[in-house]
């Protein structure tokens, strides 16, 4: 029980925050959006009608569609996640706040608060319903394609023909505040991930090995390889490591090879012992610096 009332205490959450920032820094500083949300603000701009009202009559046919193709259990978070966005945007209207009309900070805070409020829903499996779903969609029709790309390229296609109503320089910033709000929303689902993968080629591999098992206490994995000139076989060193411990890997390896051939990879997650939780070794090596 008390599982359903926090994911819908966080989508009624996400939601609020995205209305608050669609309120303060998009709607005040004439700024688009991606979306039907966006598509909504357009017909605000021309006609004056209340954008949540318009972002569920349009819902509407691509929650029938989306009844069809995913069935009822996914669309029900995003049917409240939608609703509750809809409804708190027309509410937010009516409240007073101070908005910052400043174009260029506007789509900065906007995409900060704005993707806060979207990654809250969707860290508990809830949407905010038209694009997303239209993408759920097409991704079942269309096996391959990836469903970030595809709604980016929805999303930005809704953004250039918004140029047209609030014209070239808003709709750039705008693409600014989706970029943001991307990132925002990466860091919500992801976490802020301080790992990163290296990749370590040199000719003393074996003495390269067990300096990083002593002092740093990461496993390591031995790739056998071949150079593609030299024709020569040989192993590779993969680890995974913190980026605080990157500087003090480097200047481990070049103590033993000067000459060794360094590669470092940014990595999304890490799931495992020593990341997500602390293996037996690293727990001791920690407790003795302490």
């Amino acid at each position: 029980m008390w599982k359903y009332v926090r994911t819908f205490l966080y989508i009624t959450l996400g939601s609020f925050l995205y209305s608050i920032a669609l309120k303060l820094f998009f709607v005040t500083n004439h700024l688009a959006q991606g979306g039907i949300t966006g598509v909504s603000l357009l017909l605000h701009y021309l006609f004056k009608t209340p954008i949540g009202l318009m972002i569920i009559l349009m819902n509407i046919p691509i929650f029938i569609l989306g009844y069809i193709r995913l069935g009822k259990g996914f669309l029900l978070y995003s049917a409240y996640g939608m609703l509750s966005v809809s409804i708190l945007i027309d509410v937010t209207s009516y409240m007073h706040m101070e908005p910052l009309q400043n174009v260029i900070l506007a789509p900065i805070y906007g995409g900060i608060i704005g993707g806060l409020g979207v990654g809250l829903i969707l860290r508990v499996g809830g949407t905010t319903g038209g694009v997303d779903i239209i993408a759920r969609v097409l991704q079942t029709r269309f096996r391959g394609l990836e469903m970030g790309k595809l709604i980016a390229v929805i999303d930005f296609t809704i953004i250039g023909l918004s140029s047209f109503i609030v014209g070239l320089e808003k709709a750039m910033l705008t693409s600014v505040a989706v970029y943001v709000s991307s990132r925002v929303v990466d860091l919500i689902l992801t976490g802020v991930q301080q790992s990163r993968s290296v990749m370590i080629v040199s000719q003393k591999t074996e003495e390269i090995n067990k300096l990083i098992q002593k002092e740093l206490v990461r496993g390591v994995t031995m790739l056998h390889a071949m150079g593609g000139y030299t024709k020569k076989e040989g192993e590779v060193i993969m680890v995974v490591v913190q980026m605080y411990e990157l500087d003090r890997l480097r200047k481990l390896v070049k103590e033993i090879d000067s000459r060794a051939f360094i590669m470092v990879f940014e990595l999304k997650e890490v799931i495992g012992e020593g990341f997500t939780t602390p293996s037996p070794a690293r727990k001791h090596l920690e407790h003795q610096k302490v």
